[in-house]
């Protein structure tokens, strides 16, 4: 049995198959709305753990122009990766691009761009917050900086583990997510690598599943 998301199982009891017209248009906003709350919970989750950790986040979200160009150059090998993944025909990434074309489908059909664009907005500040503002300095304090990298990251990859292929890929970007952090001491370059790629990644999935399937 292939495994699924956990928030697949939230977004499918809000009925978003099999639906047309007024019903259909009602719960696309729900999934937008939903998926909106579900990211930007994560980055309150992550400012609440900072304020319990006592640790700082506001030095390191200086929107200067240097730290933006930076999280677009970093954006680079993560499209590369993408590519690779996209037209790969080893079994394993074959896999991996079955369940998040599947996931793309499910969640973001019919989705506009810039639907897609503020959800992954949320997904890069919600997600960075929470793992690289808040969660590695944390451990960090608590063991070691590198100790405070992996095990933050393969936190990160748990939680996006619809596969073990999912897991190991998911937390290799959060390791490099991570590192570009804590080089840096600052969130603006991983918020904009993360959500620059989330946008992209979902706008090249959306398109694969709507040449499959122009229905």
């Amino acid at each position: 049995m292939r495994s699924r998301s956990p928030l697949l199982g939230i977004f499918n009891n809000i009925g978003l198959k099999n639906m047309t017209g007024r019903v259909e248009s009602n719960s696309r906003g729900q999934t937008f709305a939903l998926a909106m709350l579900v990211e930007s919970g994560l980055g309150f989750l992550g400012l609440l753990v900072a304020w319990l950790g006592s640790i700082p986040l506001i030095p390191r979200l200086v929107f200067e122009r240097e730290a933006l160009t930076r999280g677009i150059v970093a954006t680079v090998p993560m499209i590369a990766l993408l590519l690779l993944l996209t037209f790969a025909n080893w079994r394993p990434l074959v896999e991996f691009r079955r369940q998040v074309e599947a996931f793309v489908k499910e969640i973001f059909p019919s989705s506009s761009p810039w639907e897609l664009a503020l959800v992954s907005l949320a997904a890069g500040f919600g997600e960075e917050l929470l793992f690289r503002g808040a969660l590695q300095p944390l451990v960090s304090h608590w063991t070691s900086p590198a100790i405070g990298l992996i095990a933050v990251s393969l936190l990160f990859g748990a939680m996006h583990a619809v596969s073990k292929a999912y897991f190991i890929l998911a937390a290799l970007v959060g390791l490099y997510l991570g590192w570009l952090a804590m080089s840096f001491d600052d969130l603006v370059a991983p918020i904009t690598a993360h959500a620059l790629y989330d946008f992209v990644a979902l706008m090249v999935m959306q398109h694969r599943v709507r040449r499959a399937d122009p229905s």
